[in-house]
């Protein structure tokens, strides 16, 4: 009986998610409404949940776009990225990498999304316990030798458009800039505070320094490495300024 009832489940479920024509013999047929109607609206209404997902998943792009072009691309992505997942949390990852695949012309979308992506993971991420100016003193010197890591929380976020002031228009329902191309690549560092997911946007030097972080590097490594490219002089006074934002945002974890 009970394995009867998930081959139904199962053979239903095809129907609504791979349009499995079998499924239709599980619908009530009859003139007034026949299955094929039936089980169309059922599938209307998957594809209206997924929409509608992707939605509060990419609620700045969404605004930025407006419902009807947001929905064009949204029932687009639909098509071709059925749901495999319980928990809708976790649908739409790919819708980024999507738009950056078939709208090269307008990275500015790829790039808002994967922000709108990176700021609901940060907010979800685990918790762990941060290396804060408290920790530091309590490690003593010790700490440096030892192998870092960025927070759970934090992504470090190529652009090449300015869609941290696009964001932050959109957020605060203001008419957003122009569009701009900037001048090279940057790094939009996105991570919690607290139960706050926050961006901003990082130098070149800091963005190369927590990128050795987050590959493990010690803080002596770091130091080292700064060092080289810099000079002493300007390494301990980039370090010193950087080391404190850090410990202060509870940006760093340690690794072992």
């Amino acid at each position: 009986m009970v394995e009867a009832l998930r081959d139904r489940q199962a053979l239903f479920l095809g129907g609504i998610i791979d349009d499995d024509a079998a499924a239709e013999g599980l619908i009530v047929d009859d003139d007034r409404v026949g299955a094929a109607k039936r089980i169309a609206i059922y599938r209307n209404n998957y594809r209206s949940s997924l929409t509608g997902v992707l939605a509060d998943h990419y609620e700045r792009l969404h605004a930025y776009l407006g419902d009807e072009q947001f929905d064009n691309l949204a029932e687009a992505y639909v098509d071709g990225h059925k749901s495999r997942t319980r928990n809708l949390r976790y649908y739409g990852e790919a819708f980024p990498a999507f738009l950056a695949k078939h709208y090269p012309g307008d990275g500015e979308l790829a790039e808002l999304a994967a922000l709108d992506w990176a700021l609901r993971g940060a907010f979800d991420a685990a918790d762990t316990l941060p290396l804060d100016a408290a920790r530091v003193g309590e490690l003593g010197d010790a700490w440096i030798e030892q192998r870092l890591a960025l927070h759970p929380s934090a992504t470090l976020l190529p652009v090449r458009h300015n869609v941290a002031a696009l964001w932050s228009s959109l957020d605060a329902e203001e008419e957003p800039p122009e569009v701009e191309e900037l001048g090279g690549a940057e790094t939009l560092l996105v991570w919690r505070f607290g139960c706050q997911s926050r961006f901003r946007s990082l130098s070149g030097e800091e963005a190369a320094a927590l990128t050795l972080l987050a590959a493990g590097a010690s803080f002596t490594d770091l130091s080292a490495a700064l060092i080289e490219a810099q000079g002493e002089a300007a390494a301990m006074e980039s370090l010193a300024a950087w080391l404190g934002a850090w410990l202060s945002d509870e940006l760093l974890v340690l690794a072992d």
